[in-house]
């Protein structure tokens, strides 16, 4: 049984790691971004070998089923995961141990279980709530708000899309799996099943939130079951004899840990599946926290890193022409190059308290 739920907790660190990636920029000069680059670069020809093409091609279908299709796999998954994590963690956790040890009392089984309603209900609003879509109705007040940010290189006057037929407002983006144009556009969830645009943006920050607060109060309850057991027991009293050199050894944490692992499997096992949701979601809050402050989205940072790097390319090949010969037209067209860049870089950081105040005055 142990080495099962080894297998599981590997699998959810493994399966948290390939999201992470799958969701970070291919420009990013993280580290991150560099291991993403080299498994896409590098990872299609070594599976091919591998498994051969039609494994293959079978497995890049699902991968972009999974990902560009609006399906429900997401949501499933979600429930399944989160609810099973949480029932997992009543049965062996809060109804044996909480109120049983000197730590931990019932008054956290109540707080714990209003969390995960919390829990739910953001879920719900960020699944239920329209991110922001823009259509024939509205197009012009859309326009008008986000006038500003027009800079001539990201988002241009006038530009029509041409799927919705209608002017694209400046931060907007037609998605292509919901099919519509959505205002302020971050990224497509496929846990919610649709986009994270304006208006639903806060729903999504409070459902990362609870979600990482519920999963480090588990750790915490946990941790401090295990710690109260052990002084229950009177575990850290006792002598440990080596088995296999006969040696006495006074107790040490580790030598504690184990025992309760051992006795309390299941228990250790849901809190280390906690301690994991709550690394990989502080990392995706923090980013997003980040993303608040310098008044960015996901798709402009996606954008602006494609352009930048398209930019310092061409600069770079025509300042190597212009020192070998001088070129009107070249210079003309490094000068343009040069004001795109500094047009992509002009934008001022709001700072996150302001980016907190736009973000929750925007209507459901």
């Amino acid at each position: 049984m142990e080495q099962i739920l080894l297998f599981i907790l590997f699998a959810l660190t493994t399966g948290s790691f390939m999201y992470m990636l799958v969701c970070t920029d291919s420009n990013s000069k993280s580290l991150m971004g560099m291991i993403r680059r080299k498994l896409y670069t590098n990872g299609p020809s070594i599976l091919k070998q591998l498994f051969g093409n039609k494994i293959f091609k079978k497995c890049s279908d699902l991968y972009n089923y999974v990902f560009y299709t609006n399906n429900r796999l997401g949501q499933m998954a979600y429930f399944f995961i989160f609810w099973m994590a949480f029932a997992f963690y009543v049965k062996f956790g809060l109804l044996k141990h909480f109120g049983d040890t000197p730590y931990v009392s019932h008054i956290h089984s109540v707080c714990g279980s209003l969390i995960f309603l919390c829990c739910n209900y953001f879920f719900y609003k960020t699944c239920t709530i329209s991110p922001g879509i823009v259509n024939k109705e509205n197009n012009n007040e859309y326009v008008k708000q986000y006038q500003k940010y027009y800079d001539e290189v990201q988002y241009k006057q006038n530009t029509t899309c041409t799927t919705c037929n209608i002017i694209k407002p400046a931060r907007s983006k037609h998605c292509r799996i919901c099919n519509v144009c959505v205002s302020k556009f971050d990224h497509h969830c496929i846990w919610v099943r649709q986009c994270i645009g304006q208006n639903n943006y806060k729903y999504f920050l409070l459902f990362l939130f609870s979600h990482l607060f519920l999963s480090l109060y588990g750790v915490i309850a946990g941790f401090l079951c295990l710690f109260g057991i052990a002084e229950k027991q009177s575990l850290f009293k006792l002598t440990y004899k080596n088995a296999v050199t006969g040696e006495i050894s006074q107790a040490t944490f580790l030598r504690v840990f184990l025992v309760i692992s051992n006795r309390e499997t299941f228990f250790v096992f849901i809190i280390f599946v906690c301690l994991i949701f709550f690394i990989s979601l502080t990392a995706f809050f923090l980013y997003h926290l980040n993303m608040i402050r310098k008044d960015l989205t996901t798709n402009e940072r996606i954008r602006k890193n494609d352009f930048e790097k398209s930019f310092l390319h061409e600069m770079y090949q025509l300042q190597k022409q212009e020192i070998r010969k001088k070129d009107e037209n070249s210079s003309k067209r490094l000068a343009q190059l040069k004001l795109c860049w500094n047009s992509l870089n002009k934008r001022r950081v709001q700072g996150i308290f302001e980016g907190f105040k736009i973000v929750f005055s925007q209507p459901n």
